[in-house]
């Protein structure tokens, strides 16, 4: 069986379509990854058609795979399925190109942790798609430099605010320079990173994002759980105990701060335990649960699902393929092990699959445990991504002045979110 290939790459400014016309045997797959997880894809669909017959027809994109869909809806050549981010799902339904998905009626779908169906369910209670894949977030920690300066590992927000301090004040790495700090924190604006990295300390205070009324969502930030989890952060940037860049800081300038050397501390997800593992070195790093805060124990899920297109003729074929993606057959090989390609399963939704007697690396049950327990998503809003971005555009704003009002500048992005639910048909009266 013959399974063909499109990659987007970023310099890329079209859309490749591999043909006009399609077989009544042939599914075409658009998914938002690249390269680096081909080796993967490659294994998972030969092996589907191996058993079924069907042929894929696979497009990889990993930047503006948002705008190629837009691009594509509008030209009518959508293709039969999707795998993109869960949250995207929101933007899919405004743009009126996905299929219900009926949970009942999905081979395997009881199967599938409760809290990853959460991800793809929509306002009206309705499934819009189906989770492939999910993360929790944890802590990375200089085992070396928290052993040296002799602190515990941190178990509340004082802990963790006074082994930031050591690292920064304290030489943890021993060369006699003021050169360390310690907690790497991406605050940027940017795609809403600000709002990505607080919603753990957020949740952890006992604040919440929004207050659900019945199927209607009035804004929430403005309280004093959540004022004292952005003071808690804007402390660490404005004491110096958070590396400087902090406010400007996306994702991808954080992970170099930690594994370089210059900083100790670095809340991040499970597929960074394979790199951190290579450079600063597994024997240097331990894994542990993001500290509690006032209100306990609580940190960010994240995931992929697969939406099947509105528009597709082959709902049959593209049903069969989510089924084989989320068996316990799909779900291992979608971890990748042993292929050397970054995986697309980092945690599996299928209850039946324990991720630490796949993976060699233990600490992958430490985020398993964190996701199965007191994981938690974003709100489930027709669409949250606007809603990230000016949540996110406010908290930087407020962590950028060290001695501004923060319950006024909570005030603020209530108003703004509370007139983009409005816009949405969701604002509580």
């Amino acid at each position: 069986m013959k399974i063909t290939y499109a990659v987007a790459s970023a310099a890329l400014m079209s859309v490749a379509f591999v043909s006009s016309v399609q077989a009544a045997d042939t599914l075409k797959v658009w998914m938002r990854y690249g390269e680096n997880e081909k080796a993967v894809l490659d294994a998972i669909t030969q092996e589907f058609s191996k058993e079924t017959g069907v042929t894929i027809d696979l497009f990889l994109a990993n930047t503006d795979f948002e705008t190629r869909l837009a691009r594509a809806a509008a030209g009518d050549s959508l293709p039969d399925m999707i795998i993109n981010d869960a949250t995207s799902m929101g933007q899919l339904l405004d743009m009126g190109i996905v299929k219900e998905i009926d949970r009942a009626s999905l081979k395997g779908g009881d199967q599938l942790y409760d809290v990853a169906w959460q991800s793809v369910e929509a306002v009206d209670g309705k499934y819009y798609g189906v989770p492939t894949s999910a993360q929790a977030f944890a802590v990375f920690i200089r085992k070396d430099w928290r052993e040296k300066l002799g602190y515990p590992v941190p178990k509340t927000w004082e802990d963790l605010f006074n082994l930031s301090k050591a690292f920064t004040e304290d030489d943890p790495d021993g060369d006699g320079k003021a050169d360390t700090y310690g907690y790497v924190m991406p605050l940027s604006a940017t795609r809403g990173y600000a709002t990505w990295f607080l919603a753990d300390l957020i949740w952890q205070a006992g604040g919440k994002f929004l207050e659900q009324k019945g199927a209607a969502y009035v804004s929430s930030l403005d309280t004093p759980e959540t004022a004292k989890a952005i003071s808690f952060a804007r402390d660490l940037v404005c004491k110096g105990f958070a590396q400087p860049s902090a406010i400007t800081a996306t994702t991808g300038d954080t992970t170099p701060v930690f594994s370089s050397g210059q900083a100790g501390i670095y809340r991040t997800g499970p597929y960074h335990l394979a790199p951190l593992s290579k450079e600063p070195g597994r024997a240097v790093i331990e894994v542990v649960p993001p500290p509690a805060g006032p209100a306990g124990q609580a940190e960010l899920a994240e995931g992929e699902a697969a939406f099947i297109m509105a528009s597709t003729r082959h709902e049959d074929l593209a049903k069969k393929f989510i089924e084989f993606l989320v068996s316990e057959k799909g779900q291992e090989m979608g971890m990748g092990v042993g292929t050397g390609s970054s995986p697309i399963v980092r945690l599996s939704i299928n209850k039946n699959v324990d991720v630490t007697k796949i993976q060699p690396d233990a600490d992958w049950g430490t985020f398993a445990k964190l996701y199965a327990t007191s994981a938690r998503y974003f709100p489930r809003v027709p669409n949250w991504k606007p809603i990230r971005q000016m949540t996110s555009d406010g908290f930087n704003k407020i962590l950028s002045d060290c001695s501004s009002d923060i319950r006024a500048g909570l005030g603020e992005i209530d108003a703004a979110v509370n007139e983009e639910l409005a816009n949405q048909g969701v604002l509580a009266r």
